[in-house]
């Protein structure tokens, strides 16, 4: 079985190396960087199962950095993020507790302590896990760039994925126990969410303002796919100027990639010629080229321009059963 790896990002080296050597000692893999970018290179081709953070670094801070992994990387919601500080005031806390931090260690570090914190957070992400796998068909809609509600035969929700979640925060959206939101839109979205858990329509779509956001919203009755859990309709909501890509870890396990041929498939999505590929990746043009000939063959494409387009795209397929 291997051992679980932490990410720590610390600016202060010998703290840095001293985190590192305990945590190594306790038989976890680590891997230790000192800033906010070197952070980010690492998590574009490697999954941590724990993030270690200081708050106060130069350029991007502990907090910048959690908001954009929150915003950005809604596939690392379930890894636990611990901030590093030595500033432990009551008002700190709250604030990164509202930004979505799972814990704090204060400095100087008590190793016990910290041995402790990671075993238990560790522990508490495998009993999550293994709660999905007990579910499988509500777990894997997490894995989806786009927003996905499951509905009851009253119009209640069943279940909403991480990006239906995000969205809906995003655009002020209720997602529980019923879908709620203010003004006339949201009398249609409640509408719409009522007319396909009943069956009284195929299908129904609707552009929703709200929020600042201008969200479509697609909605079909399951009919004879509904299930025994009385999960009747599905709604899926996109930001349609905002489209997400794949992750790198979907892309993946999609067309049996390794994790440098996914990250290079996401940089060149991005945009990003073969050169600057490279230097993100700080190797050789070579070795660039080698990855893409290897992306072409897995996936069956042959130009950049149709793998961006393979990328950036999140298709919603629609079957009747």
């Amino acid at each position: 079985m291997t051992a679980p790896l932490i990410l720590c990002i610390e600016d202060e080296p010998s703290l840095r190396d001293d985190i590192a050597a305990e945590l190594r000692e306790a038989s976890y893999r680590v891997i230790a960087v000192g800033d906010a970018r070197e952070a980010l290179d690492q998590l574009n081709s490697r999954r941590p199962d724990l993030i270690l953070c200081d708050i106060v670094m130069p350029g991007m801070d502990g907090h910048a950095l959690l908001a954009h992994l929150r915003a950005t990387r809604p596939n690392f919601d379930d890894i636990p993020f611990v901030f590093l500080t030595a500033l432990s005031s009551r008002e700190q806390m709250i604030e990164g507790h509202r930004a979505g931090a799972d814990d704090y260690l204060t400095k100087p570090i008590d190793y016990d302590l910290l041995r402790a914190m990671v075993a238990a957070r560790l522990d508490q992400v495998a009993r999550l896990r293994s709660s999905r796998r007990d579910a499988p068909s509500t777990a894997v809609l997490d894995r989806l760039a786009v927003g996905v509600v499951l509905l009851g035969k009253d119009g209640g929700v069943r279940h909403a994925n991480r990006a239906a979640q995000i969205l809906a925060r995003q655009a002020k959206i209720d997602l529980g126990p019923r879908i709620g939101v203010e003004g006339g839109d949201g009398r249609k979205l409640v509408a719409l969410a009522k007319k396909v858990a009943s069956g009284q329509v195929a299908e129904a779509a609707l552009l929703l303002e709200t929020g600042g956001r201008r969200l479509m919203v697609l909605g079909r009755p399951l009919g004879q796919a509904a299930g025994k859990d009385g999960i009747a309709a599905m709604l899926t909501i996109s930001d349609p100027e905002r489209q997400q890509a794949l992750d790198a870890e979907t892309l993946r396990q999609l067309f049996d990639l390794t994790p440098a041929e996914a990250c290079v498939a996401l940089l060149i999505a991005e945009g990003l010629r073969r050169d600057q590929v490279a230097d993100r990746l700080d190797v050789s043009s070579t070795t660039v080229a080698f990855h893409l000939r290897n992306i072409f063959d897995k996936t069956g494409i042959r130009r950049q321009a149709d793998l961006l387009g393979l990328v950036r795209s999140m298709p919603m397929v629609w079957t009747d059963p």
